[in-house]
């Protein structure tokens, strides 16, 4: 922070930067205390006696100081620099950017692969004279095999190095540790690549997800059901397994159901290992279930299709399409409705020609297509936010900057919108709908997740 003021335990600090303290027209506060523009003296007798220039008592949350006359002048020298002081990361010239990155096992290719769309995009940047002449370097952090190692990799750079901000990145399964992280240090993350933002109350404002999480897309499909009348009638059920993204999604069924007033009548969560599609099916079929949320890995999903088959059993179904299969060979006459962060629609004729313009300019080999338009994209987001928040810079500023965008398309993803309690800019989901009898997939439209 730089004096510009925040919230903590329900009291909000105000801004107590130099410049903010000397406006010649005073202060109105939120209980309505109005005072005249603070000086020298009247700054210490705040401190010490906890009264505004016009004698008003501060807040009771105000502490009261017993202050030397030396460390008060340090005080005031201090408070005169501190709204110029740089964050780290930036300088007149330059701002830091580090992206944490898996070099070695299974995710090495996919890093380098959004590494190379990052130095590519932002290198073009610079060849322009950056933003408002700043260059923006970037540092690829190196989480090893990823997994734990990468919120290790990205601590230890963030206290060792001068960053301003990460930009894209694969978080690995390491989300609640990056969010603290950011949170504690106060360092913006924008675009991570996860399926699991990490939403908390309040908002941690240091986060900007661009794609919405299984949570967000379950919620999706619970909203899709809830507005159609012959779906929100039915008896419905919701059967997931106990893994960390079925976890998440199956919490945020229960949790939207209630909210829209959708009943789930039957709730099963089972173990990967003790899978049993047939006893599933048969006691959901008994139950007179009409449509099921089911959330579980792809051959999980074709064995429930199979048995369902099998037994004459034709529910409607809901699935995330991030965690299902493909393959809905076994669907005959069953309703499938498919939850899907992103489709083809969402990349627009401008936004590949940019993105391919760049692939040529810097012989970007084309792999992992997913991960580097979203590695793009973020990037995009970033520059974005350094431009609004203009010349004066500083982390507040750019997180404030980003808390503007409003239906801000990328060309690449769908469109979206921050503000300071929402850190997942496509909060939603496109709802896509399987024609069994022409084996192909119909989008229905973006749903909204809240």
């Amino acid at each position: 922070m730089r004096g510009e003021g925040k919230s903590e335990g329900g009291v909000t600090a105000g801004d107590i930067t130099w410049s903010n303290l000397l406006k010649p027209y005073g202060h109105t506060h939120p209980t309505g205390r109005k005072h005249g523009p603070f000086t020298e003296s009247s700054v210490i007798r705040a401190v010490v006696n906890g009264v505004d220039p016009s004698s008003n008592d501060l807040l009771v949350a105000m502490p009261r100081y017993k202050i030397s006359a030396e460390d008060m002048a340090d005080l005031l020298a201090y408070l005169k620099r501190i709204d110029t002081d740089l964050d780290p990361g930036l300088t007149e010239t330059n701002v830091t950017v580090g992206v944490v990155l898996p070099s070695s096992g299974a995710l090495a290719e996919l890093g380098a692969a959004v590494k190379d769309v990052l130095t590519a995009y932002f290198d073009n940047v610079n060849s322009r004279g950056g933003i408002f002449n700043r260059r923006i370097d970037l540092k690829v952090v190196d989480a090893g095999a990823g997994g734990a190692g990468t919120s290790t990799a990205a601590e230890n750079f963030a206290h060792k190095e001068q960053v301003f901000a990460f930009v894209s990145g694969l978080s690995a399964g390491s989300d609640p540790q990056l969010a603290a992280l950011a949170r504690t240090e106060e360092i913006p993350i924008v675009g991570p690549s996860t399926l699991l933002p990490q939403l908390e109350n309040p908002a941690n404002k240091y986060l900007f997800y661009l794609l919405p999480g299984v949570s967000e897309q379950a919620m999706s499909l619970v909203n899709y059901a809830a507005s159609q009348p012959e779906l929100k009638r039915a008896n419905a059920a919701l059967v997931y397994s106990d893994t960390t993204l079925s976890n998440a999604a199956g919490n945020a069924v229960v949790e939207q159901a209630r909210k829209r007033g959708l009943t789930i009548a039957k709730k099963i969560v089972f173990k990967p290992e003790n899978f049993d599609a047939r006893a599933i099916v048969n006691e959901l079929k008994s139950s007179n279930v009409e449509s099921l949320f089911f959330f579980a890995e792809g051959k999980e999903q074709q064995s429930l299709l199979n048995q369902a088959a099998a037994a004459s059993w034709s529910p409607t179904l809901f699935f995330l399409g991030t965690l299902s299969g493909r393959d809905l060979s076994a669907v005959s006459q069953t309703k499938i409705f498919l939850a899907f962060p992103t489709v083809p629609s969402d990349v627009s004729s401008e936004g590949i020609a940019e993105f391919r313009a760049l692939q040529e300019k810097y012989k970007i080999a084309p792999r992992h297509t997913a991960a580097q338009l979203s590695a793009f994209a973020a990037a995009k987001v970033f520059v974005e936010g350094l431009t609004r928040a203009g010349r004066d810079l500083s982390r507040e500023k750019f997180i404030t900057a980003l808390d503007t965008l409003y239906d801000y398309d990328t060309g690449v993803t769908p469109h979206l919108t921050f503000g300071p309690n929402r850190r997942v800019g496509a909060a939603g989901a496109h709802i896509v709908t399987f024609d069994p009898a022409k084996k192909e997939f119909n989008p229905l439209g973006w749903v909204n997740a809240y």
